[in-house]
């Protein structure tokens, strides 16, 4: 029997109910779930002697933030200044921007951030510098950490004396002082298997540590170390000296760590969509699309997806294509589905999938027990 679906035009209706009556398609997260990925994180990163600041740009919600703080996490990491704000706005008061800042609009809105929460900003090019230390001249100094590219090729620079020559930049710099030195790993999500992704993981954090050294050794300042990459954390071989651990997905996970762990067993966040058409015996239509379910999908490595998404209790279910509001299932028998049924999805890649939706249904044995808001959506500023 097919339940009738719940309006998520007021999505306070929905708590105390069972999450197959929301309307679809509806982002929903098991707490459970959620609050077991937060204590994994929080657990892995002691026994690595460093500091947890969990990347929100997974979740962009401040009441998943605050769990992980209470959990004993330090700070946040956030890749936007239109993030920072938003948890600035909601009390969270250490804020770290994984990113290089620029543009006038944005030096103002550093400085009023500043004055309201601890606040570090990240840099790899000289240029970077001169602006930072132009708008923050006159006012206390803005923490700076140095990317690092230890094998992504986005950004970041690659030898130890190009760090040390922009860490002396930064300390005659008026306006700034230096923290670190920071990475995202994410080549790492290419690994071929667990011990290419155990090669990468040490690979970076020596790159890393290098580079601190060639800091510390260039200008006798203090530097600091953070890393920040779900499948190394997941690695659990660290090096002494890492002080600070930022993953993002591990809050949540998705599809691809999935097929990277094994099981589904750490996925806290699930696409409810409903089936719309059964037009073929092998086809199956669903009213989640790109809209829904991001149309991201992870190549040849640990990761690699082989649709566009999990099917939860349907392992011979393969979302093989999205349009804006449709999904398509490659199924043996599509008469094993009704029309009305609603089933649940894995999203492959979680981040973007969040941003997606106003609002995620919290629920704990199948049952909504709250409404938390994507606070942060759409911010990327």
């Amino acid at each position: 029997m097919v339940a009738l679906a719940l309006s998520t035009r007021d999505p306070a209706l929905a708590i105390g109910q069972p999450i197959d009556t929301l309307d679809t398609p509806a982002l929903v997260l098991d707490l459970d779930v959620v609050e077991a990925n937060i204590a994994r994180t929080v657990e892995i990163a002691r026994a690595a002697g460093a500091r947890l600041r969990p990347h929100i740009k997974t979740h962009r919600m401040l009441a998943v933030a605050r769990l992980q703080i209470d959990a004993g996490a330090r700070g946040i990491c956030c890749a936007k200044t239109g993030e920072a704000e938003v948890f600035a706005d909601g009390g969270i008061d250490d804020i770290f921007i994984a990113n290089q800042v620029v543009g006038t609009a944005k030096m103002r809105r550093l400085r009023a951030l500043a004055e309201r929460v601890r606040l570090a900003v990240g840099v790899d090019h000289p240029e970077q510098i001169e602006l930072l230390s132009q708008a923050f001249g006159g006012a206390d100094p803005l923490d700076i950490s140095i990317e690092i590219d230890v094998g992504q090729r986005r950004t970041g620079v690659v030898e130890p004396h190009e760090a040390a020559e922009l860490a002396q930049r930064i300390l005659d710099s008026p306006g700034l002082a230096l923290r670190g030195v920071y990475t995202h790993e994410g080549h790492d999500y290419a690994a071929r298997d667990d011990a290419d992704l155990a090669v990468i993981a040490d690979q970076a954090q020596r790159q890393m540590l290098e580079a601190a050294q060639a800091i510390r050794d260039a200008t006798g300042a203090p530097c600091e170390v953070s890393m920040g990459s779900t499948p190394s954390l997941f690695a659990r071989k660290f090096l002494a000296g890492i002080d600070e651990l930022r993953p993002g997905t591990a809050v949540f996970n998705d599809g691809s760590h999935a097929n990277f762990l094994g099981h589904t067993d750490w996925c806290a966040a699930t696409v409810l969509a409903t089936v719309v058409n059964r037009p073929a015996r092998d086809r199956v239509v669903v009213d989640a699309g790109a809209k829904a379910l991001t149309s991201d999908r992870r190549g040849p490595s640990i990761l690699e997806n082989s649709g566009f998404g999990m099917v939860i209790g349907r392992p011979d279910a393969t979302i093989v294509s999205l349009s804006d509001e449709h999904g398509v299932l490659s199924v043996p028998d599509a008469g094993a589905y009704t029309i009305g049924e609603v089933i649940r999805i894995i999203p492959n890649h979680i981040c973007p999938c969040v941003n997606l939706y106003d609002h995620a249904f919290v629920a704990r044995e199948g049952i909504v027990q709250d409404i938390w808001e994507v606070s942060a959506r759409g911010q990327s500023q």
